[in-house]
């Protein structure tokens, strides 16, 4: 997998999550419709489809792999003419299409840059039946209104219930789709949303705490009560890295959580996390012993700054005594007009073992093996401890996902053979199945 350096090293929380946003150009009838095949690159098949859509007299596309745990996710620069269809995923790298449409069938090519290219293969095919319906609505927060969308199975009865929350930077409701609605086609009621000012969200993101974005989720969870399907008393949270770390917090909050499942969790404060991502990172990177004990002294310094909100006057000196070193763009601080200083001096001290230590409720913790973000067994030790220690809570199952890294998929090394990336074999299941084992039958 390709690295590429992170301008100015940003705290891992703030990490921006790549948006698919989509600008669609003008439509025509051929490409509209739902259509599946494969992606084919040195040998290595997925399984994926998608869906062109007439949407004001323009043509809307999005993708969906099942293994790459993608539900809808938003096309970009689409252009059909005659029998042309190219469009963009915002993927990393940026993956490029170029296709022909002949009848039932669409075929083409597949570039990124930097690799090698593959081949495009569809079918024009009906539209998959679905055991859930769905509802876009929105909920109010503070002075925010928080769009959402709700998978409610389709089957009679009431059923448990799962707020999805939120990773790191802009991430809007797309990003949990692909498991909202595998958990709702297993008999889950599953609600996801816009982050603030994400989507159609009011707000800013940035400019909000953890204890803002608990409040989010908390009303999301007061609002899935009103809907008749949902058992009320099995109502939990899903969180992975950022929301998965607040998932403590969001439980302190009220006795309407049934149940948590924290994936990527820091159990330590986030400043500790940061320090350990970037080290990480410089290694693979290919810096040496010294250079990275520099870095990391500069990058420990404006982390003090950014998280005490002292100590500014400084940082130009800081910067000019290490403008030079070949390390420097790699751990750079952002501009002092950043709203990162502000963020920063919000959630860089914040510790989620404060918070597991209240934690009651049934625990699920998920980690991939090759995370290189999270310090694994020192997190996976630190919250089992606390949970343990403190409320002798012994509904706690940690999980390691084999091979997985940050994200919980599974990516070829970088000389062994190309595969497509994907999730953890059997992690859906794994989850929704935790989650069905203790409530489905109460």
């Amino acid at each position: 997998m390709k690295k590429e350096k992170n301008k100015y090293q940003i705290p891992s929380f703030l990490l921006i999550l790549c948006l698919f946003s989509f600008n669609s150009a003008s439509c025509q009838n051929k490409g509209i419709g739902y259509w599946r095949g494969t992606m084919e690159r040195e040998g290595s098949i997925m399984d994926i489809s998608f869906e062109f859509k007439n949407v004001d007299n323009k043509i809307a596309g999005y993708f969906n792999s099942a293994s790459q745990k993608a539900s809808g996710i938003p096309l970009d620069s689409i252009a059909e003419y005659n029998d042309s269809l190219s469009f963009q995923l915002m993927s990393e790298p940026i993956t490029y299409f170029k296709c022909s449409i002949q009848g039932e069938n669409i075929s083409g090519q597949i570039k990124q840059a930097g690799y090698s290219n593959g081949r495009l293969s569809l079918k024009h095919s009906p539209l998959p039946s679905r055991s859930y319906s769905v509802i876009d609505t929105s909920f109010a927060s503070a002075n925010n209104t928080i769009a959402c969308r709700i998978y409610l199975p389709k089957a009679k009865g009431e059923f448990p219930a799962v707020v999805f929350m939120h990773g790191s930077g802009s991430e809007g409701l797309f990003a949990s789709q692909y498991m909202a609605e595998y958990f709702a086609s297993k008999g889950i009621v599953t609600l996801i949303q816009d982050k603030e000012g994400v989507g159609k969200s009011t707000g800013d993101w940035t400019k909000a705490s953890f204890d803002d974005l608990a409040y989010d989720y908390l009303n999301a969870v007061l609002f899935l009560k009103n809907f008749t399907k949902v058992n009320k008393m099995q109502i939990g949270i899903y969180g992975h890295s950022q929301g998965g770390t607040i998932a403590p917090l969001v439980a302190t909050k009220t006795k309407d959580i049934s149940f948590i499942i924290a994936a990527a969790s820091i159990g330590d404060t986030v400043y500790k996390q940061d320090l350990y991502r970037v080290k990480n990172n410089l290694k693979s990177n290919g810096f040496n012993h010294d250079q990275i004990l520099e870095a990391m002294a500069y990058y420990n310094t404006w982390l003090k700054m950014a998280r005490s909100g002292q100590g500014f006057e400084k940082l130009d000196s800081l910067n000019l005594s290490a403008k030079d070193k070949t390390w420097f763009e790699w751990v750079e601080a952002p501009p002092k007009e950043h709203w990162i200083w502000k963020y920063y001096l919000k959630t860089g001290n914040f510790n989620s073992l404060e918070y597991w230590k209240s934690v009651i409720v049934p625990v699920l913790l998920v980690y991939g093996e090759k995370d290189q973000i999270e310090d694994i067994n020192n997190y996976l030790w630190n919250i089992g401890k606390t949970l343990t220690n403190q409320q002798g809570n012994k509904d706690v199952t940690q999980v390691i996902l084999p091979m997985a890294q940050h994200n919980l998929c599974i990516f070829p090394d970088k000389n062994e053979k190309f595969f497509w990336w994907h999730i953890s074999p059997g992690y859906p299941d794994l989850v929704a199945g935790w989650i069905l084992y203790r409530f489905k039958n109460q």
